[in-house]
């Protein structure tokens, strides 16, 4: 099986945030997807080695936070190489609070969600959550994954679902 045919999906890059008993936390995804318009549905994959993967599932809410392709690079950073059991990740960054949940002022749009159903595979939890606040905050062009592999030089963490181990 040739592997690479799944590089051809597109994906964005996201900081998925959540609360760390009233501290914010999060980390950066790049598996999130609309699921149904009517009631609004989206869903995440995130590692069960992620500390948010705890906290979504101790709280029951997250929020997906859609990054530009003139982020930051810091924030991606920050978020996706770093656990939060290690370090508080929003150190230096503040957050906004929408729809109960942490959100990143630098994000170009937000959507905030309570989960009604998991999905566990080998290693991610798909978290499906019903949409309760959704917004814009910035003027700038969704960054896909393939932006931030080809243009910013990325590479995926050991936990994204589309780490390769290269």
């Amino acid at each position: 099986m040739d592997n690479t045919a799944l590089f051809n999906l597109s994906y964005g890059v996201y900081v998925v945030t959540a609360w760390d008993e009233g501290k914010p936390t999060g980390c950066t995804a790049n598996s999130a997807m609309q699921v149904t318009a009517t009631p609004a549905t989206v869903a995440v994959s995130i590692n069960h080695d992620n500390h948010t993967n705890k906290c979504i599932k101790d709280t029951g809410v997250f929020a997906v936070n859609i990054l530009g392709e003139n982020v930051d690079p810091m924030i991606i950073g920050s978020f996706g190489f770093r656990s939060g059991r290690d370090v508080n990740k929003f150190e230096g960054i503040e957050h906004l609070v929408k729809g109960f949940v942490p959100v990143l002022p630098q994000a170009i749009s937000y959507i905030t969600c309570k989960v009604i159903n998991t999905m566990e595979t080998e290693t991610h939890t798909v978290f499906l959550g019903e949409v309760t606040d959704a917004g814009h905050l910035n003027k700038d062009v969704p960054m896909t994954y393939s932006f931030y592999h080809k243009v910013i030089k990325g590479s995926a963490p050991k936990n994204a679902p589309t780490y390769s181990g290269d």
